[in-house]
């Protein structure tokens, strides 16, 4: 069995009270819970990739206009055969003229090179729409079992890492853009000296990366803005 789970803020071990413990009516607990430690998750190579296939972005709206187009344009052939064989041509498309044209056209002609340009960009662009990947919602994050197969919310990824840069004493806010596997993090200064600044937002970033476990290792990258 196969499940999916998403979120914002990461997986993590149950937490509460200690048995036993009494607390005041409502009250909350201040400790955070502890983050989901990588050491806990071991690799497992047939996990990730069943994990990354999981959450591999699919190419809908291209597929199924290319099926549509596909369908109809086979439905136009069968018809004008049928019906031609049956002696009653429909001649939905004027075949005889477009065969005289072809005919009588040689292949130097500016409106058939054009007509070939197009139709080799656009059978270049649907190949490039099946291999290329798309812009994924979710990050898949190690579960070290192809059983469970868990993903992030890219904004709820990105949300976790600029509270992770907001939580650096001297940043004031912090932006988090996802590129790809590139984590590019812009933080507002509260003071004009960030000597060392960068190092220190990055090691927090990072160690707030290594909490939620992810299958793909993420670079990341800080700029920061002082006052």
């Amino acid at each position: 069995m196969t499940t999916r789970t998403s979120g914002g803020t990461g997986p993590v071990p149950a937490t509460g009270p200690a048995p036993g413990a009494t607390t005041a009516p409502g009250a909350e607990i201040a400790e955070p819970p502890a983050p989901w430690a990588p050491a806990t998750v071991p690799r497992n190579a047939s996990a990730d990739r069943a994990a990354v296939r999981a959450f591999r972005p699919r190419r809908v709206i291209p597929s199924m206009i290319t099926a549509v187009l596909m369908t109809a344009l086979g439905l136009l052939v069968a018809v004008e055969v049928v019906s031609a064989l049956l002696r009653r041509p429909l001649r939905l498309v004027p075949y005889d003229r477009i065969l005289a044209w072809a005919s009588s056209t040689p292949w130097s002609d500016q409106r058939v090179m054009a007509g070939a340009g197009l139709a080799g960009l656009l059978g270049l662009l649907l190949v490039l729409l099946a291999i290329v990947p798309g812009r994924p919602t979710l990050v898949p994050v190690r579960t070290g079992t192809g059983n469970l197969i868990v993903g992030v919310h890219r904004r709820g990824f990105a949300r976790s890492l600029a509270r992770a840069a907001e939580a650096v004493p001297g940043v004031d806010h912090a932006r988090v853009r996802l590129l790809g596997r590139t984590v590019r993090v812009t933080a507002d200064a509260g003071t004009r000296d960030v000597t060392g600044l960068a190092d220190v937002v990055r090691e927090a970033v990072n160690a707030r990366i290594d909490a939620f476990s992810p299958v793909r290792r993420h670079s990341v990258r800080v700029r920061l803005r002082g006052r």
